[in-house]
Formats: C-alpha cells, sequence, structure tokens
C-alpha cells in the first residue's frame, strides 16, 4: 500500500520532530481506502525490547488480533464524558515511561 500524499507519509518524518506527536496523519492509496485522511492517535507507547517488530504485539497481546487490541484502547477514546484533568493524567503516564 501506498502514501498518497507527501503531507501524510511516514517517510517524511526523517528529524522533524523533537517529541514524539500526539497525532499521525497519513493518506493511504487502496481499493478500500478511499480518499481519506486517517488519523491516529497515541495512547500507548513501548520500550523496543517490550513488542515484537514483526507483530507488533507485546507479550501480553501475542494471541490477540490487532482488532481486539485497539478494541482496548477504545474506552479511553470514545468515553463521552472525560473527568477534568484526566487527559493531562494520561499524557503524564505516557511521558514519564
Amino acid at each position: 500500500m501506498t502514501i498518497t500524499k507527501s503531507d501524510f507519509d511516514p517517510h517524511c518524518f526523517g528529524g522533524q520532530y523533537q517529541d514524539p506527536p500526539e497525532t499521525l496523519h497519513f493518506q493511504f492509496e487502496g481499493v478500500r481506502c478511499d480518499n481519506y485522511v486517517h488519523r491516529y492517535i497515541l495512547v500507548d507507547k513501548f520500550r523496543p525490547n517490550k513488542i515484537d517488530s514483526r507483530s507488533k504485539k507485546t507479550e501480553e497481546e501475542k494471541d490477540k488480533s490487532h482488532k481486539d487490541i485497539a478494541a482496548g484502547y477504545l474506552p479511553l477514546v470514545l468515553k463521552e464524558e472525560v473527568k477534568p484533568g484526566l487527559i493531562d493524567k494520561i499524557k503524564n503516564i505516557f511521558s514519564n515511561g
């Protein structure tokens, strides 16, 4: 699958970021991709030795599908009411990981 626009090409990251971005945007070319920009939100981070570089799964996730793994994060993202300061607490957890 190829990227259609350089604005959304992950190969263009280079030295652009001093800190990891909280959102990434990609536009893919493919039969089922249509003409959309896909937004990905940072929900977790791992040390390289804690995630398999091929499967992109941790030891705890190895028997789960990627769809099941993503579903585990959805309550964080889709929650309608967010307590004040919860987002900041989540950001602090990831920045101190």
